[in-house]
């Protein structure tokens, strides 16, 4: 498989990136078509739809994907594309890191295979010169991850009204007081600023992180250095910058 296209988001690093897309409506993407198939009748009728399926690839087989998060992560990618340290069992946000269940029974990046699924809102469609451009919201992918297809969300078939949560109903995930001095929003696209509440506010730490409420966090979030402290279920927004 080749990627038909790439998603830029404003998110650049693993970092902050939400567990689910439905966590952070507001943050913004745009898929951009590899020249073969930035087609217009490629995506004709796809505007009568509000939702759509990506179907993506973690790059490198690494969840997040640069190079340099192989050497962090300690994870290798084998010739045909599979994770050869993956786990049978994995340790979710959701149960504090610290409780462990099967692979398949989560959602976790760490998997055999390096292939992602988020459901998206359509925002607009751009066509231009080079291609159509599909805008969309709820980007929880990492900036510049490769799109292997495109499918619609399609109500009837996708939507089970009887379907059951399993573990994670038993696991009410909770959220962070966000403190974010107005003083401070000026510093921040107005159009950015809530998918930036949302990226807080779910907590971008790594699961199970220990108490350190003088410790400063740095996220990378459409070009600005965000830089915050957590106490309990209170994170502080204490300063924003253009990041270098």
């Amino acid at each position: 498989m080749k990627p038909i296209a790439h998603i830029h988001t404003d998110l650049p690093q693993k970092f902050g990136i939400p567990r689910n897309s439905f966590l952070a409506p507001h943050l913004q993407g745009s898929i951009v078509f590899e020249p073969e198939f930035a087609l217009d009748a490629a995506v004709a009728g796809l505007e009568s739809f509000s939702h759509l399926w990506l179907i993506w690839q973690f790059e490198n087989g690494t969840p997040g994907g640069t190079a340099k998060d192989i050497a962090a992560d300690s994870v290798t990618a084998n010739k045909a594309g599979t994770n050869d340290n993956w786990s049978a069992t994995v340790r979710p946000p959701r149960l504090g890191g610290t409780e462990r269940v099967g692979v398949f029974a989560t959602r976790s990046p760490f998997r055999p295979n390096p292939i992602g699924l988020t459901c998206v809102k359509i925002d607009s469609i751009e066509r231009g010169e080079t291609g159509p451009i599909v805008h969309v919201l709820g980007a929880d992918l990492r900036d510049g991850t490769p799109i292997l297809d495109i499918k619609p969300y399609i109500p009837f078939a996708d939507c089970h009204e009887d379907a059951s949560g399993g573990w994670i109903e038993d696991a009410p995930w909770q959220e962070l007081e966000v403190e974010f001095p107005k003083e401070l929003h000026q510093h921040v696209e107005p159009e950015k600023l809530p998918g930036l509440v949302e990226v807080l506010r779910q907590d971008p730490r790594r699961a199970g992180s220990k108490h350190e409420p003088e410790r400063i966090y740095h996220l990378a979030y459409a070009g600005y250095d965000v830089a915050f402290t957590v106490d309990g279920t209170r994170l502080a927004v204490i300063k924003i910058q253009t990041s270098a």
